[in-house]
């Protein structure tokens, strides 16, 4: 078991005299000297703003290490300063850059209407009642221009009989009709086999940081887990526009 300084659920780090004016350079043995507690080297290593304290990602989760790697954090880094969440930063770049790659074809698309001005990725699971509660929106959210992409996250994972549904919803000739059927109607489809993308949804999911369903992402990588209504859905866009705008 590997020694950690664990500082709560978000870690604010007001420490003044920690706060570097420049960033260090990462020690180039640090993620050798990882290896042992993590079974591997972490994929990326970077400085952050407090003078001895690294970012290293493992996949979708980010952890901090001490130079030494004899301490290590897990938690969400503040600037107390700008109240800015360092980690959310992180984790929403690395979101934005997979998000670009994802094929749109392989999802199943509910279009906005008239001009676009929104386009989410919703990680989705036919058997979970806040996803159907979520699909109730969507028509809203079609008409205030919001694209609503909806990529398969079986919660209960590969197998399951939610992944069993969500295939035979991606297998079928309409793929929008079926999942209208399956949300709104609780349709139990006929099986079928073809190829599918839903095995690489989920897995991407959990790549992604994807704990629960629904699952919102947007292309600039901000995730909004949860159930929320159009009107609010949208406010939370809107907003994200403005902060990349300024």
């Amino acid at each position: 078991m590997y020694k950690k300084l664990i500082l709560g659920a978000a870690i604010s780090i007001a420490l003044a005299s920690s706060w570097a004016v420049a960033e260090t350079a990462v020690p180039a043995d640090l993620g050798e000297k990882m290896k042992p507690m993590f079974g591997g080297a972490p994929d990326s290593l970077k400085a952050t703003p407090v003078a001895g304290v690294f970012e290293a990602k493992f996949g979708g989760e980010v952890i901090y290490v001490s130079g030494d790697a004899r301490y290590v954090f897990a938690g969400d880094l503040i600037d107390a300063q700008s109240k800015s969440n360092l980690t959310e930063l992180s984790r929403s770049s690395d979101r934005k850059e997979v998000v670009a790659k994802i094929d749109a074809a392989s999802a199943i698309e509910f279009k906005a209407k008239g001009d676009e001005k929104h386009i989410v990725y919703a990680f989705t699971d036919v058997d979970c009642p806040f996803c159907v509660k979520l699909h109730k929106e969507v028509p809203a959210l079609n008409e205030k221009g919001v694209t609503v992409r909806y990529l398969a996250y079986p919660r209960a994972g590969v197998g399951s009989p939610a992944y069993k549904k969500m295939v035979n919803i991606w297998c079928s000739d309409d793929k929008v009709a079926a999942l209208n059927q399956v949300k709104n109607e609780g349709k139990e489809l006929p099986a079928k086999d073809c190829t599918n993308p839903v095995k690489d949804q989920f897995e991407l999911g959990q790549k992604l940081g994807v704990n629960g369903t629904p699952a919102l992402i947007t292309v600039d990588g901000m995730m909004i887990p949860g159930f929320r209504p159009a009107d609010q859905l949208v406010q939370m866009l809107e907003s994200e526009s403005k902060n990349k705008a300024n």
